[in-house]
């Protein structure tokens, strides 16, 4: 949450600040404090398994760089094959899936709420490759990316 609020106060603080980043930033802010006030009532949807929920964190954190199961079972403290195990049984996901599925979910946020270039959005998820990503969004919502904004414009539209 520091880095998160740090990254915000610094955009701010810039003259020609990005507004979007800066909308991008302060959401990343709510989410995380949100998150935080939700295990500290102990109602995570992860369990009472501290591995998990800390896995899940650094997921959230750092979606939008390369990530290897080595670098998030360091982050959990675990081994990578006990990480696979418990991170399914708890999520009923592998790891790869749910970071996919994250990645998608900032993508369609991106998609909806900014004017980001679809061309850029791969980068910002942490897909290196725009073909690739190009074919896991279509995989997740049965459109293109360019698809998805299109028809979500349309429906904010009314008709008259």
């Amino acid at each position: 949450m520091y880095y998160t609020l740090k990254s915000l106060v610094l955009e701010l603080d810039r003259r020609e600040a990005e507004e979007n980043l800066a909308m991008l930033l302060f959401a990343q802010l709510l989410i995380r404090i949100a998150r935080l006030r939700a295990e500290a009532e102990n109602k995570s949807p992860f369990g009472a398994n501290p591995h998990v929920r800390k896995t899940v964190d650094f997921l959230y954190q750092n979606y939008d760089r390369p990530i290897q199961v080595k670098d998030i079972a360091a982050a959990a403290n675990v081994h990578p094959g006990y990480l696979h195990r418990i991170f399914k049984a708890q999520t009923g996901q592998t790891l790869t899936e749910y970071l996919t599925a994250l990645r998608m979910e900032k993508a369609k946020m991106l998609l909806l709420h900014t004017d980001v270039p679809v061309a850029d959005i791969s980068d910002y998820v942490g897909v290196g490759s725009r073909p690739y990503f190009h074919s896991l969004f279509k995989k997740h919502t049965n459109m293109t990316p360019l698809g998805f904004r299109r028809s979500m414009v349309a429906e904010k539209v009314p008709d008259g």
